[in-house]
């Protein structure tokens, strides 16, 4: 029997699931089954989105900065939490997408006792 890809899985209908669940994604970080090489890559992809940003703001930062005072300093606090808090989102956001399905939907079923099973009833004699 050929596995299943993410797309050909059956949902339950009753239960929609977000495009983007950053739970979720904090669950899969913090979670020892998604190997260290996914969470990595989403905090890669996480940093590169803030180095393009940087590169597209730095004329306008640049021009606020020259007010003293104020703009140096807001400058420095609002570059500050990009950078650290920016890649943390972004990748808690795309490591649902990155992880092993496998991982996720044991992550998403622990997470809500309530969902069904994909396999169906566990009848156990």
């Amino acid at each position: 029997m050929p596995k299943a890809t993410r797309i050909e899985r059956e949902c339950d209908p009753s239960t929609p699931r977000k495009l983007l669940d950053r739970q979720l994604g904090y669950a899969l970080l913090c979670d020892r089954r998604v190997p260290l090489r996914f969470k990595v890559g989403a905090f890669a992809i996480g940093y590169v989105v803030v180095a393009v940003l940087g590169i597209i703001e730095f004329p306008f930062e640049e021009i606020i900065a020259v007010i003293p005072f104020l703009g140096i300093l807001g400058d420095v606090a609002v570059d500050g939490l990009e950078v650290l808090y920016v890649p943390y989102l972004l990748a808690c956001l795309l490591l649902p997408y990155l992880a092993p399905s496998t991982v996720v939907d044991q992550i998403r079923r622990e997470r809500d006792p309530d969902a069904r099973s994909p396999e169906g009833p566990i009848i156990d004699v």
